[in-house]
């Protein structure tokens, strides 16, 4: 999924893209950590919570809201 052209193009829109795909996790827990982590050079999941798609989610979305790209 991440080399698919759209995941891609999304990751090539840097930073603009954060707070977008951190309100999609937050509406429906899927897929966006691999472009998240591109984008950030960052990775606040836990080293337990690997592979667990809602904390996962959890840990990206407390991740934002503590550097104020998405509201509560």
């Amino acid at each position: 999924m991440a080399m698919l052209r759209p995941y891609q193009q999304i990751i090539g829109m840097g930073a603009a893209a954060v707070p977008l795909i951190l309100e999609e996790l937050r509406r429906e827990p899927d897929q966006w950590f691999w472009a998240l982590e591109c984008i950030t050079e960052e990775n606040p999941v836990a080293p337990e919570d690997a592979g667990r798609v809602r904390a996962m989610a959890g840990a990206w979305i407390r991740w934002g809201l503590q550097r104020g790209l998405i509201a509560e």
